[in-house]
């Protein structure tokens, strides 16, 4: 920021001067010194800082942006999140509803998270974090925006790689568009939205929260009968304003929602699993939460969910379910860490990977160890939203922790 600097100039000076001797009197005295006054500076207004660039915001906020994947007793999904305190993420209610474990990746960290207050008519859910995570925290709007305000959309559509997508903000008070039952504050955005934007931020030029993503129209329903169609402009976000008092409560006072024991070998601790990512490749956050399904599926009894994660062939190669599950009743995850991804083909990639578990000694590595760490080398294929396993082979014996 360019000051102006005013500069007083000092112009006052003193004159002097003497009267010829007269004959037979005195000289005659200088006059007095003629009092003057310097004036103060006027303060110069600072000029107005332009507005942000898009390109300067979105840079800011992408540190704050969180992936969300979800593990449930019969289903996984990938969601989207943003931090708004060291510990705290905000996201929709539906991404992790009936969840049995969560995992939340941001700025190049993993970590498992619980849920730390829940609304379904606001569709808004804050998760708190297993350790503090480093990142932009956002901040909500105090009120929402006029229709045709420039929005950006914030996220990981198909639980693939980090986007921004620009729109405006088309309508307000829309609680008759899909599945709303008349009930939340719902905005209505032309900005592109898909499956795995659910629970990310709708954010102005400024960097606020003006909106949560909700909904996308896919089809309508007459009859009783929902026909797929595809509509243009009639997304769905909740209000970044009806959403900021919410979570600032619950920031004060957590309202928690346990957290799925899918039957009686689940863990009742919340699914907490450490995680490391020591590799720069952004598919090491993907492989560690492709990971963490398996392993909190394991953790929570749901062992269909997790076999699920191998390939149709590593399956195969699995001798089947119920061979794969017979010993998995006293297994638990505690810790992994992604060491580094290797592409082999299309679609294909490699992951070393160290991995803490537990176990009845019985069934561990030698039948003596109750606590082991695993050296696997995982092969992996892309499936829509996730890694699955297509083979894990151990590249060095397990050690006792």
């Amino acid at each position: 920021m360019v000051l102006a600097a005013a500069v007083a100039l000092c112009t006052a000076c003193s004159l002097l001067g003497t009267s010829p001797d007269t004959p037979g009197g005195p000289a005659a005295a200088p006059p007095p010194p003629t009092a003057t006054s310097t004036p103060s500076p006027t303060p110069t207004a600072a000029a107005t800082p332009p507005p942000p660039t898009w390109a300067e915001t979105l840079g800011a906020l992408k540190p704050g942006v969180a992936r969300i994947s979800v593990t449930g007793c019969d289903f996984a999904a990938v969601g989207t999140g943003f931090q708004v305190d060291d510990t705290h993420v905000a996201t929709a209610a539906h991404v992790v509803e009936g969840a049995a474990g969560i995992t939340v990746a941001i700025n190049g960290q993993v970590v498992t998270a619980t849920i730390a207050g829940m609304n379904a008519d606001e569709d808004l859910a804050l998760l708190e974090t297993a350790a503090a995570v480093t990142g932009h925290h956002f901040s909500f709007a105090a009120q929402d925006p006029a229709e045709g305000t420039d929005i950006s959309v914030l996220g990981y559509p198909q639980g693939e790689n980090y986007t921004a997508d620009r729109g405006v903000v088309s309508g307000l008070d829309r609680q008759n568009g899909p599945v709303f039952n008349g009930v939340g504050h719902i905005l209505q955005t032309s900005v592109t939205i898909n499956g795995g934007n659910s629970g990310g931020p709708l954010v102005a030029l400024d960097g606020s929260v003006v909106g949560i993503v909700r909904a996308t129209r896919t089809g309508v329903v007459d009859n009783g009968q929902v026909y797929k169609q595809s509509f243009q402009g009639t997304n769905y976000a909740g209000s970044g304003a009806a959403a900021g008092p919410l979570v600032s409560a619950w920031q004060k006072e957590p309202a928690p929602v346990s957290l799925a024991r899918c039957n009686n070998t689940g863990v009742a601790t919340n699914n907490q699993i450490t995680v490391k990512v020591d590799t720069p490749d952004e598919r090491g956050i993907q492989v560690a939460q492709s990971l963490l399904i398996h392993g909190q599926a394991i953790n929570s009894g749901a062992y269909q969910m997790a076999y699920n994660v191998f390939t149709p062939q590593a399956q195969v190669d699995q001798h089947g379910y119920a061979y794969w599950s017979k010993d998995m009743n006293s297994s638990y995850w505690k810790d992994i860490e992604v060491a580094d991804i290797r592409s082999t083909g299309p679609g294909v990639i490699t992951a070393n990977v160290s991995l803490r578990t537990t176990q009845d000694p019985a069934q561990s590595s030698g039948g003596q160890q109750a606590c082991s760490i695993w050296h696997m080398q995982y092969t992996m294929e892309w499936a829509t939203v996730w890694w699955e396993i297509s083979e894990a082979k151990a590249t060095l014996p397990a050690e006792p922790c």
